[in-house]
């Protein structure tokens, strides 16, 4: 089909946008110890940070005229995109930052593991493989997102704090590590989520103890089926720990989660109260002040250092 005459699906979405200004967005700061490490380790385990933010909507993406931006019609592959029967394009990902990004665990590209003061290559290999493994688990496994199961990646974190961080699920505080999508929608089973980020690593002391710290900061854009608004967000920067372990009991060792925080973008805010993920729905509640402009939250090197737009 031709795409030149191809209907504008953002029309009919204008006045909406004008009621709702170009963002809402929330950032709500919880603070939860994530348990007491032993003192054999003490302060390897940090306060947590939780954060959302919520843009107004997908008619948000806005061009520097003001009018709703077009998509972009022509991916960097040169393959044309499909316009269905409805005139609507079949990828939710077209005219935003996420067209180009990797699809799921594709986009979660490992550094070079090389030696580190208290490390060897080895043990810096390993501990980014575990951290991976814990970022698929948390953001991109079915089983977390869909069944909302935990498990698999509590798995992955060092037997000591497992009860702490099993009550940021249980308390649905856990969007920090975690994607829940809310049962009221749906994730398109034609588009894997998009992901777009770096993982860095040093070595550190924290309280005396050498620790090997890994430091992830990703974009995760989600795919809808049946909603008005296409994507949601998930903007988040955590640090994944591994203390030395000379002189550590058996079920301090392993993997920690430190310092943690995130922002949710272009979703609704209700869903996001309940620990939930869903994309912006028409007639939600909002901030129509925020003026900053959702497109810039796609984007992996966006602050997380967002306000507070949802009621």
């Amino acid at each position: 089909m031709s795409q030149q005459n191809a209907p504008d699906p953002f029309d009919g979405l204008q006045d909406w946008a004008a009621e709702t200004e170009k963002k809402v967005r929330r950032e709500r700061v919880r603070r939860a110890v994530a348990g007491r490490v032993p003192m054999v380790v003490v302060g390897v385990a940090a306060l947590v940070a939780l954060g959302f933010a919520v843009p107004a909507g997908w008619a948000m993406l806005r061009d520097d005229t003001g009018s709703a931006a077009e998509p972009n019609r022509q991916p960097a592959d040169g393959v044309s995109e499909e316009i269905v029967a409805d005139g609507s394009i079949n990828d939710p990902f077209a005219g935003t930052a996420a067209a180009t990004y990797p699809k799921g665990e594709a986009g979660i590209d490992l550094p070079t593991a090389k030696a580190v003061t208290g490390f060897g290559a080895a043990q810096v290999d390993a501990a980014l493989k575990q951290v991976r493994r814990a970022m698929i688990a948390g953001r991109l496994d079915s089983t977390m997102l869909v069944d909302h199961d935990p498990d698999e990646l509590l798995a992955l974190i060092a037997p000591n704090q497992r009860a702490a961080i099993s009550r940021w699920f249980s308390d649905r505080v856990h969007t920090n590590l975690a994607t829940w999508i809310d049962p009221a929608v749906r994730l398109d089973p034609d588009q894997q989520p998009r992901v777009s980020g770096r993982i860095t690593y040093t070595s550190a002391v924290r309280d005396g103890r050498r620790e090997l710290r890994v430091t992830t900061n990703f974009v995760w854009v989600y795919a809808f089926k049946g909603t008005t608004q296409p994507i949601a967000v998930v903007h988040d920067e955590n640090q994944w720990e591994f203390p030395a372990t000379k002189n550590l009991r058996a079920d301090d060792r392993g993997m920690w989660i430190g310092n943690t925080r995130s922002y949710l973008a272009l979703m609704d805010c209700a869903a996001g109260d309940r620990g939930l993920l869903a994309p912006y729905r028409m007639g939600a509640v909002g901030n129509p002040a925020a003026t900053e402009d959702p497109e810039e939250l796609v984007r992996a090197d966006h602050s997380l250092d967002i306000q507070d737009g949802c009621p």
